[in-house]
């Protein structure tokens, strides 16, 4: 019963999600997610209080998701180069394979009371804390520029967060893939090592 309870919320958190990603969470209705799901409205209010509270949860899930992984990258035995490879290819990968998250997770976060919304950017500032942690120990190490790790965190962030304005899941290149890229103009910039000036 638990299993089938869980599946069925998790089909509402992908609609809703996929409805509040187009149409915007303003102009969503529960209605719309009814006739979409081909329920009762009555019979959604069992998987969630309301449509904020259904906006939160969905955020939260998508976001406690990542923060699994992320902390698990930053807790392994391994040079600070390869857990920022590792938390550069997740993290691009993981955002940019779901756009409809990514859209409401950069949109529609101040759609949310207070309370909620605090919750959502306490997950965020564990991001934040987990890449400056990892640039903190490269510089340690000095192998990084004595840049200041909150630009270098959150121009990254900037990168990935951005890719809901453009990046076609279904298009040539894959998540995957595109974290690769980033991965290498984050870390090596866009020119050839051996180029010229004016060449």
């Amino acid at each position: 019963m638990k299993d089938k309870f869980m599946n069925k919320q998790q089909l509402i958190f992908d609609t809703a999600a996929s409805l509040f990603a187009r149409k915007s969470y303003l102009g969503t209705s529960i209605n719309d997610l009814a006739r979409a799901m081909e329920l009762q409205k009555g019979s959604l209010y069992h998987y969630f209080k309301s449509k904020e509270e259904l906006l939160f949860q969905l955020l939260d899930q998508y976001m406690s998701a990542a923060l699994v992984e992320i902390e698990k990258i930053c807790t392994l035995d391994i040079p600070a180069t390869e857990k920022l490879e590792r938390f550069m290819l997740f993290y691009s990968g993981f955002y940019a394979g779901d756009r409809d998250r990514l859209i409401l997770l950069v949109n529609e976060i101040d759609k949310l009371s207070q309370t909620y919304r605090e919750l959502v950017v306490e997950k965020e500032r564990r991001y934040y804390r987990a890449l400056t942690g990892i640039f903190s120990q490269l510089q340690a190490a000095g192998i990084m520029k004595p840049l200041p790790p909150a630009v270098a965190a959150y121009a990254f962030f900037g990168m990935v967060h951005y890719t809901c304005n453009w990046f076609q899941q279904d298009g040539e290149i894959s998540a995957a893939e595109l974290g690769e890229m980033f991965l290498e103009i984050f870390t090596e910039g866009v020119f050839n090592k051996n180029r010229r000036e004016g060449e």
